[in-house]
């Protein structure tokens, strides 16, 4: 991987970074008012290897984060 697209302020996450855990997180501002359900995550797999994860808002907005290894 090229260095430069992995250092501060990237939008590439090292692996080294992340860490996994059963435990929910909670990310971002505080659900407004009104807004209903709670923001859920999908993940797309093509096969074992995880591709994107879906992250849907509660307010109905959603993001794509593409996994590259």
């Amino acid at each position: 991987m090229d260095e430069g697209r992995a250092g501060a302020g990237s939008p590439v996450v090292r692996a080294t970074r992340v860490r996994v855990s059963e435990e929910a997180v909670r990310i971002g501002a505080p659900v407004p008012p009104g807004a209903s359900g709670e923001p859920t995550v999908r993940i797309i797999r093509e096969g074992d290897v995880i591709q994107a994860l879906e992250v849907t808002c509660s307010c109905g907005e959603r993001v794509r984060i593409r996994c590259e290894y």
